[in-house]
């Protein structure tokens, strides 16, 4: 083949291929024939640390990850679907992640005879004067203008670790960050290796302390209504079973630490 006519084919495929594709969240599925769908997408993110194709029998749920690119921060990219099951039409999302924890799965859309479908869910654009409406679980936090849902989106992803998740084109859900609470061991309240909970307050004989005991269900087990010594050892057998116990410690009447310990099981 010439290589002039080549080149030509090759650009005219990279140009056909870059127009069908669209700027994510938003996404095109097209039917090529032979129960082959590609997927393709434009990335306007500059920190996509994961992405990945997923694709179902209906439009909520029984997702799995048919594709997920090696370099999933490429300006374009795309996929074709070549063992799509005869008969079926699948329904594809795309997930991503980016830098700093934040993600986001697409609307699902489904291929129609090589154009997208119909309706918001498929996510046809938004017209300029409808509103997208973001909601915090089921409370309204704003009715924005497609330009002004733009700046809005930006600033969660950029600012924020909050995830913004696509419901139709014209309904977002956004979901709050919530950090894995680590728990600290106290420096007052503690057991050893030897399984004995040792209690370490300092001036102890000139300050107030009272410790109460709860079961891991806030149940009370019991209380030292006045400790006077800065060190202080109680006996496991006190706790009756192994686990996770919760204690409040007081200081003057005032409330010092609430935490918890863990009994170990004698072998």
């Amino acid at each position: 083949m010439n290589r002039k006519l080549l080149f030509s084919l090759v650009l005219t495929f990279a140009f056909c291929f870059a127009k069908a594709q669209d700027t994510l969240p938003r996404f095109t599925v097209r039917e090529l024939g032979n129960n082959k769908v590609q997927i393709s997408w434009i990335n306007p993110f500059e920190s996509v640390v994961q992405l990945s194709v997923q694709r179902s029998f209906d439009s909520l749920k029984n997702y799995k990850t048919i594709f997920s690119p090696q370099s999933p921060n490429l300006k374009q990219n795309g996929y074709v679907d070549t063992k799509v099951p005869v008969g079926t039409r699948m329904y594809y999302r795309i997930f991503y992640v980016l830098a700093g924890g934040s993600y986001f799965f697409t609307i699902s859309k489904k291929p129609a005879g090589g154009v997208e479908i119909g309706g918001p869910t498929a996510g046809d654009p938004v017209e300029p004067d409808q509103l997208i409406t973001v909601k915090l679980r089921d409370a309204i936090i704003g009715q924005f203008t497609p330009p002004q849902y733009s700046k809005f989106r930006d600033s969660i992803v950029y600012q924020t670790k909050d995830t913004l998740f696509a419901i139709s084109a014209i309904e977002i859900i956004l979901k709050p960050y919530s950090a894995k609470q680590m728990w600290k061991a106290s420096q007052y309240v503690f057991t050893t290796r030897d399984g004995f909970i040792n209690v370490k307050l300092p001036q102890a004989n000139s300050r107030h302390y009272k410790l109460v005991f709860f079961e891991e269900d806030g149940t009370e087990l019991f209380q030292i209504n006045r400790v006077k010594e800065s060190s202080l050892i109680i006996d496991k057998a006190n706790f009756i079973h192994s686990g996770w116990f919760l204690f409040d410690l007081y200081e003057n009447g005032a409330l010092l630490e609430r935490n918890k310990f863990y009994v170990a099981r004698d072998f």
